[in-house]
């Protein structure tokens, strides 16, 4: 005799519809990261945070970080999908003769409004170049080129060199100290982590804008 069939209790699916699966659940995601606080400070007019990423930005060899310098960094992958994601940039390993501001940082639209508010001032009534702050963007990019330089040509770099360009932006992107010792010993310098360490330190105690730097979530 042909036995019959049960039911499985729980699988009868409702009617009336199809079920949703998972991802039509799920909200969707931005794709873009948020800004972090250091952008933040350069997009509401503060001078110093809008240096300080022309000095990271900044390069003679406009491809800085690679994806396979952060995977031979040794560094976790959560952080190293983070970082691919804010530091996308063309594949250009030419050389050039002045020091070059990423383009795709440079493109940005915040970034090209912020360079416009700070590249004028009032006098007289009228709008003229603002020479003092020329001046600041010029030594703010010749610094960053120069670390890259040396970085490239596997030149000597000191920690404090290193920390004073790269500092603030990797930590607004939530990096520990020792993350950015492996991105750093990853760009081949020699830094042993004590002196790097105090490199860190005494640059957090004089500069003002660190002190808000680790206030940024990691992304």
């Amino acid at each position: 005799m042909e036995r019959k069939r049960k039911t499985p209790v729980g699988r009868i699916r409702p009617t009336g519809g199809k079920r949703k699966g998972v991802a039509e659940i799920r909200p969707q995601r931005s794709l873009e990261p948020a800004p972090d606080l250091l952008t933040v400070q350069a997009m509401e007019g503060n001078e110093a945070a809008f240096l300080a990423l022309v000095r990271f930005h900044s390069t003679f060899n406009p491809v800085p970080l690679t994806p396979e310098l952060l995977l031979v960094s040794g560094i976790d992958i959560v952080t190293r999908e983070r970082l691919s994601g804010r530091l996308k940039r063309k594949e250009d390993r030419l050389l050039r003769p002045f020091p070059s501001i990423n383009m795709v940082f440079w493109g940005e639209e915040w970034v090209q409004k912020t360079l416009d508010r700070f590249l004028w001032k009032k006098r007289g009534g009228k709008k003229v170049p603002n020479e003092a702050f020329l001046r600041k963007l010029w030594e703010a990019s010749s610094e960053g080129a120069m670390l890259q330089l040396r970085i490239y040509r596997k030149a000597a770099v000191t920690p404090s060199a290193w920390v004073r360009v790269k500092y603030l932006h990797f930590a607004n992107l939530g990096l520990k100290d020792i993350q950015m010792l492996k991105i750093a010993r990853a760009e081949g310098c020699k830094f042993e982590e004590p002196e790097f360490l105090a490199a860190v330190r005494r640059f957090t105690r004089l500069n003002p804008l660190s002190g808000s730097s680790r206030k940024a979530p990691p992304r």
